[in-house]
């Protein structure tokens, strides 16, 4: 099960400007997803329903953009976070968290990306008789950011005998309270999105998120070190005490994942199949609109038990899509939100 929130939107297309020269547009996306528990758990603590999971994903970004020409220029304030982690590793946090005993030795691997941005990006839109295709190249500067691993083994209890290795990069580390004077991180990305004409019936359209990425990092902060505690039958890692490490600022490079998306559209029945991906979040869906005078109305279906409803038009894009009416007990949902003014 899912956390997918997408509050987002790829406001209106190609057919939105297709007799204009320009257009200003405005939109908020946001992405979610998370297997072991609702989103609200996931954000407040995991005192609800529960199950194996071995992931959370969130990416949100507001966007401001013109397009003149074919060029684009766009302004983008973005969140993003993904957690990936043994299904062991969500049991055992989850009996930590309420404290409940643990009779079973369970492996221990969490791997976390997170980084907040703030960044211009830059594009233009090539096209042909049947396709257009636009690239489009993103210049980041990252303030909160945090990457990191953790590998070991819990034994029985309360989930409190571990063992484990941390290697963890930040500008902040909540946990032990400690924030570091670290230069902001620099980020570039490649994303491209396209449409092709494949007949009269039917078109497909894509976008390959992030594509290319990278960030960099000059002088981040640092803890590297090796942690026992409780009754342990076996340590991972050598320590004279119950935490032994290192801790300091270094060069940091990182990636995260390509978000890639794909739509085919049987365009006589207003019919779409679409896929979604990233990392380990995957999603199959199925669309049907009615055109209405000059707005789309349509609904959907996602293998992530989801149900949506979608407004579109020339101007306007609204999507809410979910597993639960119920936005606290969602474990998957998607709102898509924005404005699109052609000239």
């Amino acid at each position: 099960m899912r956390v997918n929130i997408s509050l987002g939107l790829l406001l209106c297309g190609a057919s939105c400007i297709a007799n204009a020269d320009g257009r200003f547009y405005s939109y908020l996306d946001i992405v979610a997803s998370s297997e072991p528990v609702p989103i609200g758990d996931m954000i407040d603590g995991w005192d609800s329903s529960f199950q194996k999971g071995d992931y959370a994903y969130a990416n949100a970004s507001a966007v401001m953009g013109f397009e003149i020409n074919s060029w684009i220029l766009e302004r983008e304030t973005r969140r993003y976070y993904y957690l990936t982690f043994s299904p062991d590793t969500a049991a055992w946090y989850r009996d930590l968290d309420q404290g409940n005993e643990r009779t079973t030795q369970d492996q221990i691997e969490l791997s976390a990306k997170v980084l907040d941005a703030q960044g211009l990006r830059f594009g233009y839109r090539f096209e042909g008789e049947y396709w257009q295709i636009t690239p489009k190249l993103a210049v980041y500067t990252v303030g909160h950011f945090q990457f990191g691993q953790l590998n070991g083994v819990s034994f029985d209890g309360t989930g409190r005998n571990v063992s484990v290795e941390l290697n963890s990069y930040f500008d902040e580390d909540k946990i032990l309270d400690f924030k570091a004077d670290v230069l902001e991180g620099q980020g570039l990305t490649l994303s491209i999105a396209g449409d092709w004409q494949i007949s009269d019936q039917w078109s497909l359209n894509y976008e390959l998120n992030d594509l290319f990425n990278r960030w960099t990092f000059e002088d981040a902060a640092f803890n590297k070190g090796c942690v026992n505690l409780g009754s342990v039958d076996e340590t991972v890692c050598s320590s004279t005490s119950s935490a032994s490490g290192r801790s300091g600022q270094e060069k940091l490079i990182e990636t995260i994942p390509v978000n890639s998306k794909a739509r085919l559209t049987y365009q006589p029945l207003g019919l779409s199949v679409a896929g979604t991906m990233h990392g380990r979040y995957e999603r199959l869906s199925l669309a049907k609109f009615w055109l209405f005078d000059d707005i789309d109305l349509g609904i959907s279906l996602h293998s992530t038990n989801q149900f949506g409803l979608h407004v579109h038009n020339r101007y306007f894009q609204l999507d809410v899509v979910s597993d639960d009416r119920r936005i606290h007990y969602a474990r998957d949902a998607e709102v898509t939100l924005g404005i699109s003014l052609p000239w």
